[in-house]
């Protein structure tokens, strides 16, 4: 068996990390419109969606403003222990499982990202860690040259993601996770074989297999 576990909005609650992340910008007269509007960087007028936080700062102060090394002090220690953001239900679902039958398989290939995910205090429970930045297909199909396995799943809550891994991944299982406290809803669709709200319904799923 292999289980690939997406990091934000499954193990992670992201949307909690975001409203006290801001908190730091927040401190500093920054309001959420300003912080919301220079998050993402644009690219020909479209959003890409990885985080750099020195691209944020630019767009919010300039390149040169003196509140800088102070901001990048504080976003380097809030992103040092990032363990409270983990679901409560993580730890537990982990531990039914040997660390050879997990990977992480994350988008956005960030130092910001890595150090989310390092920080988190559940690193050391996969195999594997891998962090993207194209849809999750390719990268578990290069995973996969190296692992073998009888029952591959495939946890995820963004059902584009989970239709890349299905096309290009032959006979894994997918399950559309959707927490309440997510920050997306996509909707089940025919690459989602199964859809979950938490990952207490996810191992019954994979448990009566």
């Amino acid at each position: 068996m292999l289980i690939f576990l997406d990091f934000d909005d499954v193990l992670f609650n992201t949307k909690e990390f975001k409203d006290d992340y801001f908190k730091i910008f927040e401190a500093e007269g920054i309001s959420r419109e300003v912080f919301d509007k220079f998050y993402y960087t644009f690219s020909g007028g479209v959003k890409v969606a990885k985080y750099y936080p020195q691209k944020h700062l630019d767009r919010i102060f300039g390149e040169d403003n003196p509140v800088r090394p102070d901001f990048e002090k504080k976003i380097s220690e809030f992103v040092s222990n990032t363990e409270k953001y983990i679901f409560k239900d993580v730890k537990n679902f982990l531990e039914n499982f040997s660390s050879d039958k997990l990977c992480v398989l994350s988008f956005s290939k960030t130092d910001f990202q890595k150090s989310k995910i390092m920080n988190s205090g559940i690193a050391e429970y996969f195999s594997q860690i891998e962090i993207t930045n194209q849809l999750k297909g390719g990268a578990m199909a290069e995973i996969l040259k190296n692992k073998k396995a009888d029952k591959i799943y495939f946890v995820d809550d963004r059902a584009e993601h989970i239709k890349d891994a299905k096309i290009k991944n032959d006979g894994i299982a997918t399950i559309l996770l959707k927490r309440k406290e997510g920050r997306y809803d996509d909707e089940k669709n025919q690459y989602c074989d199964f859809e979950a709200h938490n990952l207490e319904e996810v191992l019954k799923i994979i448990k009566s297999k």
